[in-house]
């Protein structure tokens, strides 16, 4: 049993790409229909007509992402492969060093506990699946 798919791409990637892009479908379109589902560490927070912009900022970068993610995954292209998982590693440093920062979005757990967690699932994957694509793009 092979580990890559026909086009060398191996299938981690393709399962671990195909997660990303439906979780982050997933999450985008709840931060534009029903933020307070999303953004639920504000039980106090009333006027979230006043923030939709930035709420809907949110969940349309999470849908770009998921975008990005499904076309590349479906291309089996390694250069997009690679530039669409370093552009989620850096969207992921961005939104845990938020998290450690404001402790908002944190669900709870302690910040040690979330940033190791954060980084080992998702993280350490991208950096190696950007990784992977990176080192095998026709330039």
């Amino acid at each position: 049993m092979t580990t890559e798919t026909k086009l060398g791409v191996p299938r981690w990637i393709i399962f671990f790409g195909t997660f990303l892009a439906i979780f982050g479908l997933a999450t985008g379109l709840v931060g534009i229909f029903k933020p307070t589902l999303f953004f639920n560490d504000f039980p106090n927070f009333t006027q979230w007509d006043d923030i939709s912009f930035i709420t809907n900022s949110w969940g349309v970068r999470n849908i770009a992402l998921a975008v990005g993610l499904g076309v590349a995954i479906w291309l089996r292209s390694a250069a997009a492969i690679g530039a669409v998982f370093a552009m989620r590693f850096v969207n992921e440093t961005g939104d845990l060093l938020n998290i450690l920062t404001s402790d908002h979005g944190s669900f709870g757990l302690p910040a040690a506990a979330l940033a190791v967690g954060w980084v080992a699932c998702f993280m350490v994957p991208e950096a190696l699946a950007a990784k992977w694509g990176l080192s095998r793009a026709s330039i």
